[in-house]
């Protein structure tokens, strides 16, 4: 049952109680329809069987006989020395129902030549009205006088076998047993449908969050509800341990950057002009790191904040200023990095946090001058996402490498030189920064061989 689904389930119980209301309606049937379905003999076809052999000679009465017989209906005849009469008290005679009113037809039709009828059931005497409203009858044996004295007894067998209140053996069993497995599956379902609400509350989950409402427990058996806490408390969890991260990234970050200040300051009294320029870029290198790492915090646990950012104006503001002052350390006399002219001029907006798109321009176009000497730029609207590009020209990256690159620690120049920089966090920043915006980054290669990195992010539509 747990493999089905919704629909198969739903399915699965509409089939039971579709059989539940047929053999209801068959039941109704054989309970409704005595009279036409009876299977013993009517009491016009036993009054003519009776002056039928009357009038047949002995001799002939056995071909009769034969001719009248059926599976259901076995007759034999007693000579008037053999015949036993019947005595109502006697308990080895089966219990006799000639007087009772279901049998007043048999009484008229047949008079003083009806000597009895009496069924082998024990208890007869008490049901006979009520399995007879049903169709099926009891097994019954109609003892008729001729006119030569002889007995005739008509043994009357129903065609199956059938109960107590005259339906067919099974078919109150299998009544019983599809209502109890349409209530089987009924409560399967209801103990199902929590389940099926707490899978899809942890689909939303998100640790950065709001809680997720679950399921009431009140009323489902104890291990479903024993499950559903138990998830609540897991979310919990998480969402206090996202919190504590948080914060302690934000601390370190500030304790760091105090100590990198100080530092830099007594790095200042450096007299050697090359010295003191390599220690300061060290520091910054140290305090970019902390703030990429604070950054990618915040994005992961869904603090980052939001506004109505015009992309191509940032982009074209951010652009000229790396062009004239250059990158990231500020001693470069500008940056090799123009923008495509083809870009749109008009607004593209998004929603999203300005220091996080910035940082993932930036991290592009350091890492595509770093490795391939120059940074081409470009900006489009492709449906609802508008996509920054990207290109360098450089070697490009390999189709096999394009994936792991994007993952924390991993770079495209193995080494950990301080000439190529960087410990491989760029581009897994840069992707964390774009899934935070709900976007997406692609690698590729570009037109003159280097490497494309495309980033969509969803356009603001008020």
């Amino acid at each position: 049952m747990a493999r089905l689904g919704l629909t198969a389930r739903m399915l699965a119980i509409g089939a039971t109680c579709l059989i539940a209301m047929w053999i209801i309606i068959l039941a109704g049937y054989y309970r409704a329809n005595g009279t036409a379905t009876s299977p013993h003999p009517s009491p016009g076809q036993l009054a003519a069987l009776a002056d039928l052999l009357s009038r047949t000679p002995s001799v002939d009465r056995p071909q009769v006989l034969a001719a009248a017989q059926s599976p259901t209906l076995d007759l034999t005849l007693q000579s008037a020395e053999t015949a036993k009469p019947v005595v109502r008290s006697d308990p080895g005679q089966p219990p006799a129902l000639t007087g009772l009113a279901e049998f007043a037809d048999y009484r008229t039709a047949l008079g003083a030549r009806l000597l009895s009828i009496a069924s082998p059931e024990a208890g007869a005497r008490i049901v006979p009205a009520f399995r007879r409203s049903s169709g099926q009858g009891l097994p019954l044996e109609f003892r008729i006088q001729l006119a030569d004295a002889s007995v005739l007894v008509v043994e009357s067998r129903p065609p199956f076998a059938t109960t107590v209140i005259g339906l067919p053996v099974g078919m109150g069993a299998g009544l019983v047993g599809t209502l109890i497995a349409l209530l089987t599956l009924i409560l399967v379902q209801l103990e199902i449908r929590p389940l099926l609400k707490l899978a899809q509350a942890a689909d939303r989950f998100d640790p950065s969050g709001p809680p997720i409402p679950l399921p009431r427990t009140t009323g489902r058996t104890p291990d479903v509800a024993v499950l559903i806490r138990a998830f609540g408390r897991l979310q919990d969890r998480l969402q206090i341990l996202m919190r504590t991260r948080l914060a302690l990234i934000s601390g370190v970050q500030h304790d760091v950057r105090s100590f990198a200040t100080r530092l830099r300051l007594r790095v200042e009294a450096i007299p050697e002009a090359h010295e003191r320029d390599r220690a300061i870029k060290d520091i910054d290198d140290m305090i970019r790191l902390l703030d990429d790492a604070l950054l990618s915090a915040r994005a992961g646990s869904g603090a980052l904040d939001e506004e109505l950012i015009d992309l191509g104006a940032m982009l074209r503001a951010d652009i000229a200023d790396m062009s004239r002052n250059g990158g990231r350390d500020g001693g470069r006399n500008g940056m090799a990095v123009d923008l495509d002219p083809g870009s749109p001029a008009g607004e593209v907006l998004v929603l999203g946090d300005r220091l996080a798109l910035r940082r993932i321009l930036s991290n592009l176009i350091d890492n595509a001058i770093k490795y391939g000497r120059v940074a081409h730029v470009g900006l489009e609207v492709s449906g609802r996402d508008a996509v920054i590009t990207v290109r360098d020209e450089g070697p490009g990256i390999a189709a096999e490498l394009r994936h792991t690159l994007l993952e924390p620690f991993i770079r495209g120049e193995p080494s950990r030189a301080r000439q190529t920089g960087g410990a491989g966090l760029g581009l897994a920043i840069v992707r964390t920064l774009v899934e935070a915006h709900a976007g997406r980054i692609d690698i590729d290669t570009a037109p003159s061989g280097g490497a494309e990195v495309r980033v969509a992010l969803p356009l603001f539509y008020g």
